[in-house]
């Protein structure tokens, strides 16, 4: 997955009952029960090759690759929210049926009021690709996940950031049509600067969605200045 190097590939099958947590409620472990085929762990980001992070935001010393058979592709949003919310450490997972696949990707970081949870701060699931057919599409996104190809390995937090951002503005890309500027630039290897590039990625995509749904002038007004100066600032990226 990712081009990631076989020092990471550890290959765990997982079993299902030890996939649904006992406290879920008994709906939602039905569902999972019926939509699951099978799971897989099959690489894991561990060691300091790459730093860790243990501060008062991130207790991130892995990043987890679970590969999932689903018997219905059209399951995979709730079991990317009930996972990316599950599964503490910042994790891919690579869900598919037999005709279709997808990538869950979530940003968590430590709960403010209790260090031993988690808050997803941002998800994101990929376009769906069908399997077994050429798919231009899919080949760009594997393209800029390439592990090989990422830029900012300086810890763990930073390298996920990298992909989540990459994976969410090849999702995005119609929103501004220099996004492939962006995606081959060079502001990935500053963190500070990678923060900054994508809040305004994600707010220019958050204002042309709210554009669309508007009412009144007023609000198109409003929103399109918005919509300017995100443009502008990316354009001066």
């Amino acid at each position: 997955m990712f081009g990631l190097p076989d020092t990471y590939r550890i290959d765990v099958n997982v079993a299902l009952k030890d996939f649904i947590p006992k406290n879920l409620k008994p709906n939602d472990k039905k569902r999972i029960k019926d939509a699951v085929k099978s799971v897989r762990l099959e690489y894991q980001i561990a060691g300091e090759e790459i730093p860790s992070v243990n501060n008062e935001k991130y207790r991130c010393q892995v990043i987890q690759f679970y590969d999932i058979e689903v018997v219905n592709i059209k399951d995979t949003n709730f079991l990317a929210v009930t996972y990316q919310n599950l599964i503490k450490p910042l994790c891919v997972l690579h869900m598919h049926d037999t005709k279709d696949e997808v990538y869950s990707l979530a940003v968590k970081r430590l709960s403010q009021t209790d260090d031993m949870q988690i808050v997803v701060g941002q998800a994101l699931l990929t376009d769906k690709y069908m399997l077994g057919v050429p798919d231009s599409n899919r080949d760009r996104l594997l393209e800029y996940m390439d592990y090989s190809k990422l830029k900012n390995k300086i810890d763990k937090v930073q390298l996920y950031k990298e992909w989540f951002y990459k994976a969410y503005m090849i999702v995005n890309e119609k929103a501004y049509k220099h996004t492939d500027k962006l995606l081959d630039g060079n502001s990935w290897y500053d963190s500070r600067r990678t923060a900054w590039l994508c809040q305004e990625y994600v707010e220019l995509v958050m204002y042309r969605g709210k554009l669309k749904t508007a009412v009144t002038n007023a609000e198109r007004i409003k929103l399109n200045k918005e919509i300017k100066t995100k443009i502008q600032a990316l354009d001066s990226e």
